[in-house]
Parts: C-alpha cells; structure tokens; sequence
C-alpha cells in the first residue's frame, strides 16, 4: 500500500513541485548560515539598504545587516519551532487518541472531557502563561502551541481508530492474548497511520503561521534573533519606503504554508482506499 500511495503522489505534480521548493526552503535555511554568508546580528550603518546583488541577494535592512542571511536564520525559528509543536501535538494526541477509543470507559470520558476545556481556552491565553512561567522570548511559546493542538488530533485519531476497535482482526488478537499495548502499536496504529501523517501535514501548516503571528505580535523570539513573524514587525514601519523588507518574509511564510497545505492534499489524496478503486 505504501509504494502505492508514494507513486500516487508522485503523480500528483503540485504536491510534487511543493514539497520539492519547502525541501529546499528548509535546506537553504539548514546549509547558508553555516557556510558564514554574512553576518545576520552585526550593525553596519554604512551599509543601509545595499544595492541587490551576489554578496546580498535579498539586500540590507535599516541597520545595514544582510537580509538574506537574516532570512535563513530566521526560517531555522519559524520552521524549527512549527516543526517541533508539530511533532509534540501529533505525538502527544495521537497516543491520547488511541488508548482512549480503544480502552473507552472512564478514561476515554477523562481523555474527552480535558479536550474539550483545553480547546475552550484561546490558545494565546495559553502561549502567554507558558512565556510568562519558562521565560519571555525564548521559544517557549511553541510548547503552548504544542498543547492548543493536542485536542485536536486526539479527537481525530479517536474517531478514527472508534471505527477499528470491533474489528474482526482485533477481536481475533485479543482471543490469541495479545496485550492491548500490542495491539494497539501492531494493529490499530498500521491502520491509521494514514490519518495521522495527513493531520502532521496540515497541524504543520497551521503551527507555521500561529508561530508566524506570535512573533508579529512580538510573544515569540526576541530580537535581535530574526524570525520570520517577528521580522514583519521589525520592518512594519518601514512598508512605505522599503517594502520590500516586509514583503521578503511575507513571501517566505505564505510560500511555506501554501507548499505545506498542497502536500497536504497530496498526501490525503495518495492515501485515501477509496481511490485505489478506480485503479
């Protein structure tokens, strides 16, 4: 089924094409800031608004430092910290989801009662209380995006795996005395692991651009680290006569989200029993 689905999505041209430009967005922030490009944080007021070219190909801010450099760095923040709320959100939810559909009872009632108050609350409430609590500034904040998410990839993987839990092959397990820790990673997750890498996909998207308005709002990285988010807000002042400072980590952030939501389709396209139908 796998190879199935991967050619599927090959064939998908514009899933294909977007992940090949994000995978190149996140090499490009991954591999030019170590090769000493330029020098991101060092002032050089001699070097105000430089002429586009080889040595600064997205040009030089207000305090003389190299753009394209600063929007490498600045992608290792936005995409690193998305990608790590990602990873805590889904991990954390689609464990919750699992074990709560298939032990049901009290716990499943506990697991669906704490969703329910946790997605009730604005998450920038949440984002606040993590900053305030670990420290302003540092990164905290995509614990608390983290934590927002949790909620609802719990209530996606449970529905899910509420359509397995009186499956034939999983009654048959537990009449062989398989532990329910068994089969719930053997045969319960094989089954939903599609579920699961499309809500990746798209909490990856979403976790980009609530990272993207926290730094906006200045809650997420503090300067002088550049990030993208907080970078719009750095530059915002200067819209009129230097847009152009605004515009490039605009470009960056809706080019990331609109590669992430296609290869979202693409992979909830690749992945869907349905299609293999008409094979």
């Amino acid at each position: 089924m796998f190879k199935r689905a991967l050619k599927r999505f090959v064939r998908n041209r514009t899933a294909l094409i977007s992940l090949v430009i994000f995978c190149l967005i996140i090499l490009s922030c991954l591999i030019f800031p170590l090769l000493g490009f330029n020098d991101y944080s060092s002032l050089h007021l001699d070097q105000q608004y430089a002429p586009f070219s080889l040595q600064h190909p997205f040009s030089t801010d207000n305090l003389g430092r190299d753009m394209f450099t600063r929007m490498m760095v600045g992608g290792r923040y936005t995409l690193g910290l998305s990608l790590l709320s990602t990873c805590l959100a889904v991990t954390c939810g689609t464990l919750l989801g699992m074990f709560s559909a298939y032990l049901g009872g009290v716990f499943d009632k506990a697991v669906v009662s704490v969703c329910e108050a946790v997605s009730a609350v604005p998450y920038i409430l949440i984002v606040i209380i993590m900053e305030v609590s670990l420290g302003w500034g540092q990164g905290y904040f995509s614990l608390a995006v983290a934590i927002a998410r949790i909620p609802s990839v719990t209530q996606t993987v449970r529905s899910s795996v509420l359509k397995l839990r009186d499956a034939e092959f999983i009654s048959a397990a537990k009449v062989l005395g398989k532990s329910n820790w068994h089969i719930i990673t053997r045969h319960v997750l094989r089954n939903v692991y599609s579920t699961i890498l499309v809500r990746f996909s798209s909490t990856y998207a979403a976790s980009i651009v609530a990272c993207s308005v926290l730094g906006y709002l200045e809650i997420g990285i503090s300067s002088p680290t550049p990030e993208w988010g907080r970078m719009v807000a750095d530059y915002f002042h200067l819209i009129g006569s230097r847009g152009f400072l605004v515009f490039i980590p605009c470009l960056f952030i809706s080019l990331s989200v609109l590669c992430v939501t296609l290869i979202t389709h693409g992979l909830r396209d690749a992945l869907d029993p349905k299609e293999y139908l008409h094979e």
